[in-house]
């Protein structure tokens, strides 16, 4: 049997580079720090640097128009932190070619998800709205709990009111100015007193929302599968509150770093026909409104260097996977396996989103969406596939209980017979991707989904079962 020597290495790590007396590759000055490999920066050179990669993919394919909404999602971390300043920076008067378009920003508490008490939760929305206040940029503060009594029927349309905690007075229309509003606009009338948060979410707790979110993601058997619910979830919210606040496009805060591990981890989680939709710069699945990622080519690193520079503080706040151990789900271990790999091959990251732009799927033209992630079902495979094998094993380690429901005659699809009491994975399992399959099947229990999902699936069945009824009278399509 041949073995390679001992001695023989195929990779061999990067030797550490010390900034000492080293250069800018841009001006020769001293650098003060090396972002990749040989690149070494000075502070001004490093800055404009990343000033002019954000602009320059937010001008991408002109994109974001001329006086258009944009909503910025911020949540306080590193990464929503340096977008929020970058585009602060990009409305200046001195500044070359001002961003034109108006952002208004949100934050979503999602205290409940990690058991927070009403203290905890107050004491971080005061810091969040506190540091939203003082950008001058209208904002709301939403919590995630909304999420679970949206109107089904408004999804396609504009949603009545959300209740939103507006913390700065945004019913007004931002004025148009070549940037954001100023401290004395009265679009910023102060931050929230306590009365009118613990108000906020005592109401929450009084409709059962907060108990019907945290009884969700407890159904969920896996970390991972929370996870996937959380996103979704959040997803689904700021749609919603764009929707409300006529925005047309989306600004995530989703760093290079990210994208890279969500590439791998969406593949091992049987997402890969939507990794166009998932890691791309624009996420257009939603179509009135687009998912924009302006820092997907900005590593974790350079971020952080970025608010280091400008002093830009960050806020903490505890999460599903705060205090877990890297193998607890699929995308902190990958999570570790990128950032391991990283540290040792600098050019580990750019290469999987390089990669990962590449990828896609043949002929995944299907006008059905996914009820719950809203991408194209690729679920249509011919007979012959790794799918219909593994919904036949499925089938035949799972029992299907029978049922006999008798129709009431009326005729009109909404008879008491028909009348959907529990749902279970046979209902919803032909309106979901191959993705969203395998996440609720580890909720053991489907009736704590968000009651527009639960609406959705139950106006399915009942005309797929009136369907059947009146199948003999239909004329063939043919």
């Amino acid at each position: 049997m041949c073995e390679a020597p001992d001695e023989t290495q195929f990779m061999t790590k990067k030797p550490s580079i010390i900034t000492t007396e080293r250069k800018c590759m841009k001006c020769e000055e001293n650098a003060v720090l090396i972002i990749r490999i040989d690149d070494a920066f000075c502070r001004n050179c490093f800055v404009h640097y990343m000033t002019h990669k954000f602009r320059s993919a937010i001008g991408k394919g002109r994109l974001i128009l001329y006086d258009e909404k944009v909503l910025l999602a911020y949540s306080g971390g590193h990464s929503s932190c340096a977008m929020l300043h970058l585009v602060q920076q990009g409305f200046l008067e001195h500044v070359h070619k001002k961003l034109r378009f108006f952002p208004h920003l949100v934050h979503i508490d999602e205290g409940a998800v990690t058991n927070q008490d009403m203290e905890e939760r107050l004491c971080a929305q005061k810091d969040i709205t506190s540091k939203l206040q003082s950008t001058g940029i209208p904002y709301d503060v939403v919590y995630l709990e909304r999420v679970m009594s949206l109107d089904h029927e408004q999804l396609a349309k504009k949603p009545a009111d959300l209740t939103i905690e507006n913390c700065s007075g945004t019913k007004k229309e931002v004025t148009k100015t070549s940037g954001p509003v100023s401290d004395d606009s009265s679009t910023t009338e102060g931050c929230p007193c306590d009365r009118d948060l613990t108000n906020g979410m005592e109401s929450l707790d009084i409709n059962g929302l907060a108990g019907s979110l945290k009884k969700l993601l407890e159904s969920a058997k896996t970390l991972t599968t929370k996870e996937d619910l959380l996103l979704q979830l959040r997803h689904q919210l700021l749609i919603e509150v764009a929707r409300q606040r006529g925005c047309t496009k989306i600004m995530l805060a989703d760093s290079g770093t990210l994208v890279s591990i969500r590439i791998l981890a969406n593949i091992a989680q049987g997402r890969g026909a939507a990794l166009p939709l998932d890691t791309g710069f624009v996420d257009g699945r939603h179509g009135d409104i687009n998912f924009v990622r302006p820092l997907k080519e900005f590593t974790k690193k350079e971020i952080v260097l970025y608010n280091k520079f400008h002093d830009v503080k960050s806020t903490f706040i505890p999460s599903l996977t705060t205090k877990v151990g890297s193998g607890a789900s699929i995308n902190l271990l990958t999570e570790e396996f990128v950032n391991a790999l990283q540290e040792g091959f600098p050019s580990t990251i750019s290469t999987i989103c390089r990669t990962g732009e590449k990828l896609g799927t043949e002929g995944n033209s299907s006008q059905n969406k996914c009820l719950i992630c809203k991408a194209p079902l690729d679920t249509s495979v011919p007979q012959a596939s790794a799918l219909n094998a593994t919904n036949f094993s499925l089938s035949l380690s799972s029992k299907q209980p029978s049922s006999d429901d008798q129709c009431c005659g009326e005729g009109d699809g909404g008879c008491h017979g028909n009348t959907v009491n529990k749902i279970d994975m046979k209902d919803i399992e032909g309106l979901l991707c191959y993705g969203c399959r395998v996440t609720i099947r580890d909720v053991t229990d489907l009736n704590l989904l968000p009651s527009q999902i639960k609406a959705e699936v139950e106006k399915t069945i009942r005309r797929s079962k009136m369907k059947e009824e009146i199948e003999d009278f239909l004329l063939p399509d043919d």
